[in-house]
């Protein structure tokens, strides 16, 4: 019994990822804009041990675009595309400190986007909070990456309590959209992820992304941050037990490599797949238009100063839409799961041909195969060990 059971899970794997290939090609082809990143700064209040832009408190060098020009840009898009089927992310840096960022909100309402902003939560206050709610905000992500002391360590002392700050503003203005907690996970934080998803339960936020720290920006030079294989076990085997307790938050993992088939379609609501180029563009600080804004300078493609976003969405994105490249060299050149996997989040490449910087797959090295996830139970609060 037990044998064809897992034949049955087998075959239900085998039908799966076919039919994940046939979809991921044909977006490929069809590249609908589906999620656009507006990096509106590259200035931050804080300096995060690890922040893979580097960002600091001062102006980026050579300009940003200011927010007159980021909504020339944004009116441009909204002419040519179906702007209600384009989610914006607003980033940065701290999109907060942007002179006149409200402005640009309520543009993007007026247009008919649909948008969001990620934020480390420090200049959040109440006034600000009823401004996001009056401008229609759909979708707010904050930053922390463990419990206050693993937090603060990170990000600097007293960023936790303006995070909780923040999201009690948030609840006392009325907010009801998407409302999350992401966090970067250095080696520190893999200890404390039951500590930090009762911290997270206790502020009433329902959803909770994590990913480990990535090895580029200040992270490049930081090994004791940068989870290593055993930690990255320890965050999966976390997840895939935290997503079937049916408690909130249940949290997923962030990251778009392939996990192999004990994780893949357990420990996040999809499988592998990296949209950068496909369904996803980006507009940089100072105006390159590229994809997500966590990729390299080599994978820009254009300027709004300069180009058509059409255009270039158009014509432009191929080495992002074709990534037989990634399959010349390095750990994807023999890997028996490149048609899922494509080669990873690009985000991982300093430039197309360059060294694969990890591959989840390789860390893990284990076909053990999980059942497929069910259906979760109702889901209520966090009450798990410790609550």
């Amino acid at each position: 019994m037990a044998r064809l059971s897992a034949l049955r899970n087998r075959l239900q794997h085998a039908l799966l990822w076919r039919r994940h290939r046939l979809i991921r090609a044909k977006q490929r082809h069809e590249h609908p804009l589906r999620y656009l990143f507006l990096e509106v700064t590259r200035q931050c209040n804080l300096a995060c041990a690890y922040c893979g832009s580097s960002c600091t408190g001062r102006p980026a060098e050579g300009g940003e675009l200011t927010v007159p020009e980021w909504i020339e840009a944004i009116t441009a898009i909204a002419a040519d595309f179906a702007a209600g089927r384009i989610m914006v992310a607003v980033t940065g840096g701290e999109p907060l400190l942007k002179p006149g960022i409200f402005d640009l909100f309520d543009a993007l309402r007026r247009l008919g986007y649909r948008y969001g902003m990620v934020s480390n939560g420090q200049l959040l206050d109440a006034e600000a909070a009823q401004k996001l709610v009056r401008s229609g905000i759909g979708s707010i992500s904050m930053s922390m990456d463990g419990p206050p002391e693993v937090n603060d360590a990170l990000r600097g002392r007293g960023s936790s309590d303006k995070v909780a700050a923040a999201i009690r503003h948030l609840h006392d203005a009325g907010y009801k959209g998407k409302l999350e907690i992401i966090s970067t996970l250095t080696q520190p934080s893999v200890a404390t992820l039951e500590t930090m998803r009762r911290w997270i339960a206790a502020q009433r936020v329902p959803l909770w992304r994590v990913a480990p720290v990535m090895p580029i920006g200040r992270a490049a030079d930081r090994d004791d941050l940068v989870p290593d294989n055993g930690d990255l076990r320890a965050i999966l085997e976390f997840l895939l037990a935290a997503r079937r307790d049916g408690f909130v938050p249940r949290p997923e993992f962030g990251e778009e490599g392939y996990l192999g088939r004990r994780y893949e379609g357990h420990v996040r609501p999809y499988l592998c797949q990296c949209n950068a180029g496909i369904s996803v563009a980006g507009i940089r600080y100072d105006g390159r238009i590229a994809a997500c804004p966590e990729l390299s300078d080599a994978f820009d493609q254009g300027h709004v100063k300069k180009d058509r976003f059409k255009d270039v969405w158009e014509t432009g994105y191929q080495v992002m839409r074709d990534r037989s490249w990634a399959k010349k060299s390095g750990p994807c050149a023999d890997c028996e799961h490149w048609d899922d996997c494509q080669g990873g989040a690009l985000h991982l490449y300093d430039k197309p041909g360059e060294p694969f910087l990890r591959c989840f797959w390789k860390m893990l090295a284990d076909e053990t195969v999980a059942p497929l996830a069910e259906t979760p139970k109702p889901q209520a609060w966090y009450a798990g060990p410790g609550a």
